[in-house]
């Protein structure tokens, strides 16, 4: 006589589950196939393209930059958070040097009718380069100053010129290396 009995099915435990193993063999491709532009200064972009259309091409990045790249082997850093910015190692020292304080360097009166005030307070020895240039960026006066750290006031005529823009650009370098140290821009407006 033939029995026939059902066996029991035990239960049996997964190891992995689908869904675990799906997404390890999704992470292993995509880790494989994709990788981040990496562009100097240290981008990282996601996405990106670029279109032609006659005489005028333009590029678009999504992505995100480093906050701090190290220029060189100085102390010279550039921040760069949101920017893209493709070739700074050819720009010029006065991008990398810092700006004078707003208690450091004080040009007055402005607007300006016959004498403006430069008043030099820092504390670093060195050479100061002041410039004046119009608002072509023609340069009308120049003048250097050798400074002591001591404070200096440079009291300059500008009854002769005409009245518009102009631009003093003050440029402090180190006394013996010739070093560029801080540097600063001000915007003055001459009436007549």
């Amino acid at each position: 006589m033939l029995s026939l009995h059902k066996e029991k099915k035990m239960p049996q435990r997964k190891i992995f589950s689908t869904q675990f193993f799906l997404l390890f063999f999704i992470s292993i491709l995509c880790g494989s196939v994709a990788s981040a532009q990496l562009s100097a200064p240290y981008a990282i972009n996601i996405a990106g393209n670029q279109i032609t259309k006659g005489n005028y091409s333009v590029e678009w990045s999504v992505g995100e930059s480093a906050a701090v790249n190290i220029m060189d082997n100085s102390d010279r850093y550039l921040f760069t958070n949101g920017l893209l910015q493709y070739s700074v190692q050819n720009q010029t020292e006065n991008n990398l040097a810092p700006t004078f304080l707003t208690n450091e360097v004080r040009v007055y009166p402005n607007p300006v009718r016959n004498e403006l005030y430069i008043n030099i307070l820092h504390a670093s020895k060195g050479n100061d380069q002041l410039e004046l240039l119009d608002e072509k960026g023609v340069k009308v006066k120049e003048k250097i100053v050798v400074y002591n750290g001591m404070g200096a006031l440079e009291v300059w005529n500008l009854a002769g010129l005409k009245a518009g823009q102009y631009f003093v650009n003050i440029r402090h370098t180190h006394p013996v290396t010739g070093r560029l140290i801080k540097n600063g821009a001000y915007k003055i407006l001459k009436v007549n």
